[in-house]
């Protein structure tokens, strides 16, 4: 009996970025990779996905209104469904005290944007297929 892959369409990526574009871009590399894809614009809505929707991989950009992406990462982590769900922060910011902001804050990992595609889905594929 032959063994298949277990399919990636049940493993929900999530991205919150405050620029369609941007969630447009990384919603066809997820879907090219077999994985499913919901976007948010903001902490409040992707909070919400989340009480219905439990990901397996969330994407989080920095910079966006109102709550920024370490708050955000913040009260994910302080919420106990998604304590243990990774955050990897996609963002076009780069200092060391950036990085060292978005994992103090929980986060898993670090990608800048502008992001190497093959990149991105080798990370998520890394992040998806772990328990942290």
């Amino acid at each position: 009996m032959s063994r298949q892959a277990p399919d990636r369409r049940h493993k929900i990526i999530m991205a919150i970025d405050d620029q369609s574009e941007t969630l447009l871009l990384i919603q066809s590399f997820v879907e090219a990779a077999g994985f499913s894809f919901v976007g948010a614009m903001r902490a409040r809505e992707a909070m919400t996905l989340c009480d219905r929707m439990l990901p397996r991989l969330i994407l989080l950009d920095i910079e966006m209104p109102n709550i920024d992406g370490f708050e955000t990462c913040r009260l994910m982590r302080a919420n106990p469904t998604l304590r243990t769900v990774p955050i990897v922060f996609l963002t076009a910011r780069k200092t060391a005290p950036d990085v060292t902001n978005g994992l103090a804050a929980g986060g898993n990992d670090f990608i800048v944007k502008p992001f190497d595609p093959d990149k991105l889905i080798e990370r998520i594929e890394y992040w998806a297929a772990r328990k942290v």
